[in-house]
């Protein structure tokens, strides 16, 4: 039989649905290098740590409140990530209150990036942070913008409605109620952002021993608390000194002369010093002891 030449079809190596993806996902990835260049290139011109400086000092501080570390951050939102909000974060330090015992503050100002439509002169807007130096407020070391630049990450572990974001009678801004904020720094501030992670290390340890002093405190409360109640229910006992008559000492424990008698199994009002007498039994509802006497808890051994 004559030899027939017979073509093969070619088969693709990759699906045509395959080629469209990767060409589309190159184009993505080219086109969001060239919208970073070029915000890189056309950055803000404005000096953004000299304005969040001078906004701090003239809206943000409180009296009696100074700067114990700053350092310059950036941070790109979510909804305009190519556009960064330049600024300082600083760890503050001022008078303790009743709620936060450590004076001080935690405080993020950032210059946000100017609208390309407005005009060159105007006025500057930020974007205003601060949180307590509380225990539920985490500050740790992490990374931003693709996992290059290094960054501060400010962890809130209380909920909205917690005492913690319940903004003070002073003046300044509300709190944050945002549970996490990442800031991210240059190279160049590293330093900086060391010496202020430093400052709050420092702040933390003393608000800790502060707890704990508190802690004990409380507990020692509570003990003195439980045994003035036993004291209250137990059972009195007096020990007749010379001069002293039945109902002197009855008087002296809120007790009638006839109490006594029936709780000593007494017939009449004659005693003698030396003599125990129960002056209370033990009783549900805790009495305090009378003024300048302390009862005795249980009777006189006789030699």
């Amino acid at each position: 039989m004559p030899r027939r030449n017979r073509r093969k079809r070619r088969r693709a190596p990759y699906p045509i649905w395959l080629k469209y993806f990767v060409v589309s996902l190159t184009l993505a990835v080219v086109l969001s290098l060239s919208q970073i260049a070029l915000h890189a290139y056309r950055a803000d011109p404005r000096d953004a740590r000299a304005f969040a400086e001078r906004e701090l000092r003239l809206t943000m501080l409180r009296p009696n409140e100074r700067v114990v570390g700053s350092v310059s951050v950036w941070q790109r939102p979510l909804i305009d990530y190519f556009r960064a909000t330049r600024g300082i974060f600083v760890v503050t330090d001022g008078p303790a209150t009743a709620t936060h015992p450590v004076g001080g503050r935690l405080i993020y100002l950032g210059l946000q990036p100017r609208d390309p439509l407005s005009p060159p002169d105007a006025p500057p807007t930020f974007d205003q942070r601060e949180w307590p130096i509380d225990t539920l407020v985490r500050i740790e070391p992490t990374r931003t913008f693709f996992h290059i630049a290094r960054a501060i990450a400010i962890t809130v572990l209380a909920g909205p409605g917690d005492s913690l974001l319940v903004r003070d009678d002073e003046s300044g801004p509300a709190p944050s109620r945002e549970p996490r904020l990442v800031l991210g720094y240059p190279a160049g501030a590293a330093a900086d952002a060391e010496s202020v992670r430093a400052a709050i290390g420092k702040k933390y340890a003393t608000l800790r021993a502060i707890g704990w002093q508190r802690r004990e405190e409380r507990r020692a409360r509570d003990r003195a608390r439980l045994v003035q109640i036993y004291e209250g229910r137990r059972a009195w006992y007096h020990t007749v000194k010379r001069g002293e008559a039945l109902s002197t000492v009855a008087t002296r424990y809120g007790a009638t002369p006839d109490q006594v008698r029936q709780w000593n199994n007494l017939v009449g009002d004659r005693i003698k010093v030396g003599q125990t007498l129960l002056v209370k039994p033990w009783t549900q509802q805790p009495h305090p002891f009378p003024d300048g006497v302390v009862p005795d808890s249980a009777p006189a051994t006789s030699p």
